[in-house]
């Protein structure tokens, strides 16, 4: 499946997902987002806590460098 592809599947918009990276991107703000909707719903604080643990990986992912 190409980038094009992906972002038709999951309703992006084709020309923010330009590269993998920017799947990354994505993800990461949409597990932000979904970590504060937990928070605001009391909800259960290890998920919080594994599905946080997720998005700053993929952060970290993100932002690091070769080597």
């Amino acid at each position: 499946m190409n980038l094009e592809q992906i972002a038709r599947k999951y309703q992006i918009n084709p020309n923010t997902l330009n590269a993998k990276d920017d799947g990354l991107k994505i993800a990461i703000k949409s597990i932000q987002e979904l970590v504060s909707e937990m928070e605001r719903k009391n909800l259960d604080i290890q998920v919080i806590s594994k599905v946080k643990t997720l998005g700053e990986f993929l952060n970290d992912v993100s932002t690091s460098s070769i080597a």
